[in-house]
């Protein structure tokens, strides 16, 4: 079973618009679960009328607390069944469903427990999205001073395989139910940002499965970039997880991955 993870933050005419990206009729093999964490009278008929599962509990929380919350309500509902599939999705991420059907049977090939897809600004595939990474270091905020990104996107012209990423975009990253069980979930100290990068590290520094990356697979994505705003609260939550990040990566995640192989 396949089980699809959005988040709303007032995204009700989005979601509404697109059928809930696509996935409204997904069919037996997925379910969807929406967290509205603006509560809105709107997006609660709409879910109710077509089948969708809904919950307006506990708003405004951050990115990983939303995520996390909606697994457990997947687990105390239904309950994950080995192999189940656990994606988390933007409510401005479009796509067919066949794909993420396609993503969970590759990864259960694979064996590779977590994943991600190929994403566009745009519907005609065009306009490549930066959704996958590497992994920013101490050395990023001379990065940033130059080309105003913290974090190195792949060049996906040179990406036809199927092969290994640092990080992937929240916006659409797919788990074996299990591995994010073992991962314990997004960190909730991250408000939000980094939450994707922090999740990818911990799942190879320290649980030994990197991000597989599946090019031929893809959605469309629409992102706002609130963060590019030096002066925005979003700016402010970005910069203070990314200081986070570093200070959890060579403090705790990397101490901790030495200490496991020197035993």
């Amino acid at each position: 079973m396949i089980h699809v993870a959005i988040v709303s933050h007032g995204h009700e005419d989005l979601l509404i618009a697109s059928r809930l990206g696509g996935l409204q009729n997904a069919g037996p093999c997925m379910r969807v679960w929406v967290k509205d964490n603006k509560p809105n009278s709107k997006l609660s008929a709409y879910c109710a009328q077509h089948g969708i599962s809904y919950s307006d509990a506990k708003p405004g929380m951050g990115f990983g607390d939303n995520n996390n919350f909606l697994y457990e309500v997947v687990r105390n509902e239904v309950g994950f069944k080995m192999g189940d599939t656990f994606v988390v999705m933007n409510p401005d991420i479009t796509i067919d469903p066949q794909s993420i059907i396609s993503l969970a049977e590759q990864m259960h090939k694979d064996r590779y427990p977590i994943a991600t897809i190929n994403l566009y600004r745009d519907q005609q595939y065009a306009i490549a999205d930066s959704n996958i990474r590497r992994f920013p270091d101490i050395f990023s905020l001379i990065r940033m001073a130059i080309v105003r990104s913290l974090s190195q996107p792949y060049d996906k012209t040179q990406m036809e395989n199927i092969c290994h990423v640092d990080w992937a975009s929240g916006a659409f990253l797919a788990f074996d139910a299990m591995h994010y069980s073992a991962l314990e979930g997004f960190d909730p100290r991250y408000f939000m940002y980094f939450e994707d990068v922090d999740i990818c590290y911990r799942s190879r520094k320290l649980l030994g499965k990197g991000v597989r990356y599946y090019p031929s697979l893809k959605a469309t994505h629409i992102a706002a970039h609130k963060n590019r705003n030096l002066i925005s609260q979003h700016a402010s939550w970005f910069f203070r997880s990314f200081l986070k990040f570093l200070s959890r990566r060579y403090f705790i995640y990397d101490r901790q991955a030495n200490l496991t192989s020197a035993k």
